[in-house]
């Protein structure tokens, strides 16, 4: 179009992902990215192909990952610079580069290993298990450190999914096990010598029944609280936490953007796991943006919620030609 200026490309967005940060951009309040505004499109990071470039670097057809460049839309203009050339193939579909080579894997890679330091044998606890990055971080921890893994999701079928298909030591029901004390005593059982690593997206009751576990010198990632996103007062803070005092532990909370010097170290780690058949690729698909929206829901437990990454694809009732991956295979 005669709108481009030089630098830029014109993309069609083929696959977005919805996160739970996308609650917290909604909210009016200061936070490491600004709000969204009333408006304004939607923030989301995705994956598109190029349809006209103005950008040295680029050309029609090359596969991007849009980053949060585009957000919610079927195509946009945005600056070549900002977008990561890919090359998705018949094992590692476009989609796969939004979850365990996109961000999700990004963020459990850099949780865990830099904050999380796990060490062969210890203990690496993991709430919201079964969601896009925690199901990363379970992988990663059983399969590529050798850790005892014990996750915590929501419902029988994700605790199965999570023992049988990814192999994690234990798996606990919270829903079954909400009363608080036999959630601690189910916690307990799994843990018998205790928590050496603990990877929070929940926070709220979970993250106080953990802390009264932790070993001497443990390590508590901040990765997310989705159990106080839709708060309407502030939520109580965990009382128990002076037994990082008492542990001599760390709690401590990071963004993504904080290691974007090191993601080409990490995209090269998480490529050879995959290869090494170390981490599966799971999503779950939307079919469609305008289903976006109902379908965010998911990521906090409507309909039994999700199970690894939670993708739209953008374009799905207009049948356009793309070799789309079954929605769980193994890399």
């Amino acid at each position: 179009p005669s709108d481009l200026e030089d630098g830029q490309v014109l993309v069609l967005n083929r696959f977005l992902a919805l996160d739970p940060a996308m609650r917290g951009w909604m909210r009016d309040a200061k936070s490491y990215l600004p709000p969204v505004q009333i408006g304004q499109v939607m923030r989301g990071s995705s994956i598109g192909q190029v349809l006209v470039s103005r950008c040295p670097t680029l050309q029609a057809g090359d596969w991007v990952n849009c980053g949060i460049e585009l957000g919610w839309c079927e195509k946009g203009i945005a600056r070549g610079s900002a977008l990561r050339k890919i090359k998705p193939s018949a094992a590692l579909p476009p989609s796969a580069y939004l979850g365990v080579l996109g961000g999700t894997g990004l963020t459990a890679y850099f949780g865990l290993l830099r904050i999380g330091q796990p060490q062969p044998m210890q203990t690496v606890v993991v709430s919201a298990a079964a969601g896009a990055t925690g199901s990363i971080v379970c992988q990663i921890a059983k399969h590529a450190l050798g850790c005892r893994v014990v996750g915590i999701a929501g419902g029988k079928a994700k605790c199965a999914w999570l023992k049988d298909t990814l192999g994690i030591d234990d798996a606990i029901d919270y829903q079954a096990d909400n009363e608080r004390t036999r959630f601690r005593a189910r916690l307990r059982k799994a843990c018998p010598s205790g928590v050496d690593v603990f990877f929070d997206n929940v926070g709220g009751w979970i993250l106080e029944a953990v802390l009264k576990l932790i070993n001497k010198r443990s390590r508590v990632v901040l990765c997310g609280s989705i159990s106080g996103y839709n708060a309407t007062v502030p939520p109580p803070g965990p009382s128990s936490y002076i037994n990082l005092i008492a542990t001599s532990s760390r709690m401590e909370g990071f963004i993504l953007l904080d290691y974007a010097s090191e993601y080409d170290e990490a995209y090269a780690q998480l490529t050879k796991w995959v290869e090494q058949g170390k981490l599966r690729f799971v999503e779950e698909r939307i079919a469609g943006l305008g289903h976006a929206a109902a379908a965010m829901l998911k990521l906090f437990g409507a309909e039994g919620g999700n199970k690894g990454r939670l993708v739209v694809d953008i374009h799905a009732d207009s049948k356009l030609p793309l070799g789309v991956a079954p929605q769980e295979s193994r890399l």
